[in-house]
């Protein structure tokens, strides 16, 4: 089994399905997403959906890759990084799982994890 390093770019938002303080987390290169409701928890969701999805791809020998529109790598770009705590307890808990494949992303070299800026009421 060959294991494929790839850098996986993700930027939280707030969930544009509803406005009951839910967030988004978006894998860019993958098109990929999780909700709930913290960017933590969302987040974790997502490393899982990754994990899943580049195992399903590898048994049936496809392709996982699928860029998300360009809208949301513009989100991306203009997004700012998670604070330290956030990101030490991402990569904590994310290393503490065997991944559901048994080869959990490695978040602090795979991942650009960054959020967009909450606007104030």
């Amino acid at each position: 089994m060959r294991q494929i390093t790839v850098r996986f770019p993700i930027v939280v938002y707030p969930s544009e399905f509803d406005d009951i303080g839910r967030f988004t987390a978006h894998c860019l290169n993958m098109d990929l997403i999780a909700d709930d409701d913290t960017v933590e928890g969302a987040i974790l969701k997502l490393l899982e959906t990754i994990e899943v999805q580049l195992d399903a791809a590898e048994v049936h020998a496809a392709y996982p890759m699928r860029s998300a529109p360009e809208e949301y790598w513009e989100k991306l770009s203009g997004a700012q990084a998670l604070a330290a705590e956030l990101l030490e307890r991402i990569v904590q808990t994310a290393n503490k799982r065997n991944g559901v494949s048994g080869r959990p992303i490695d978040v602090g070299r795979q991942c650009d994890l960054r959020q967009v800026a909450m606007a104030c009421a």
